[in-house]
């Protein structure tokens, strides 16, 4: 991981998501979903859900002309359709989720506040469930893992009352927002909703991936509180796939979420989430 990276002993992050795509294990059968959730509890994730399948998405960096994220659709002639399933501690803070070719573990706030964790404990955590599905894989014959895509995301609630008030002042909270108007028609908006993509990129220029920003004005479930919900997300392929240039591509990721939060919103905020890698 990269030293000197902003620091904000406050951030506003309220959830974080480190995710692998890899080859499909196409053996996988509905009972070795119970056997995996056996190795997960005893790592303290008792609770099980089911959700939906996640469709692969892949970053096209070379084609000229077609979309920048490529969808996949898979079918599996000989395989049901199996869930992806959720491995949670009692506390729903802690969350591991498995499907035929993807395993994403993910950090987010609880009922009761908790500090950020920060990204090296929740990548530990991404490597011991990553060391159980292999074991496992190996152990059931269901073939290897062989890595496709990486994806680190960050999710940050940002408060009204905390530098802003009302949706309207957006431009209190990201910095590429104008709310001069060439002409004095319009009032200040309601809401406010934006995407925008970045090329990631090495030290030598060589790309690796896309940054997606993606900005939604909402109100907090509990209290319809205003806040505005802003998304980072970092994909790209790994240079080859093992598991060594997979890690090399987080880490390169998780580095452009935190050195791009920063620059995407303002100073003044920065006071308010206490940030102290400057003066």
């Amino acid at each position: 991981m990269a030293s000197n990276l902003p620091h904000f002993e406050r951030p506003p992050v309220v959830e974080v998501a480190i995710s692998l795509q890899f080859n499909p294990l196409e053996k996988l059968r509905s009972p070795h979903l119970g056997l995996l959730w056996e190795r997960f509890r005893s790592e303290g994730l008792p609770i099980t859900e089911d959700h939906g399948e996640l469709e692969p998405a892949f970053e096209e960096l070379e084609a000229k002309g077609s979309p920048r994220v490529r969808v996949r659709l898979q079918t599996f002639d000989d395989a049901p359709p199996l869930p992806r399933v959720w491995f949670l501690n009692e506390a729903k803070t802690e969350l591991v989720q498995f499907q035929r070719d993807r395993l994403v573990v993910n950090w987010r706030q609880g009922a009761r506040p908790e500090p950020y964790p920060r990204y090296g404990s929740i990548i530990a955590r991404f490597k011991l469930a990553l060391d159980i599905l292999q074991n496992f894989a190996a152990t059931e014959k269901l073939g290897s893992i062989t890595p496709t895509q990486g994806e680190v995301t960050y999710v940050n609630h940002i408060l009204a009352g905390e530098g802003w008030s009302v949706h309207a002042d957006i431009d209190k909270v990201i910095t590429f927002w104008k709310s001069n108007y060439s002409e004095p028609y319009l009032p200040r908006p309601e809401d406010v909703s934006f995407q925008t993509r970045f090329l990631m990129t090495d030290k030598l220029g060589v790309p690796l991936g896309r940054l997606h920003v993606e900005l939604q004005s909402a109100y907090r479930s509990i209290d319809k509180h205003p806040i505005f919900v802003l998304n980072l997300n970092a994909r790209g392929a790994p240079r080859s796939p093992d598991f060594e240039s997979t890690f090399q591509l987080f880490d390169a990721e998780h580095e452009w979420i935190v050195r791009g939060f920063p620059s995407l919103t303002e100073r003044k905020m920065h006071e308010i989430w206490r940030r102290t890698d400057v003066s």
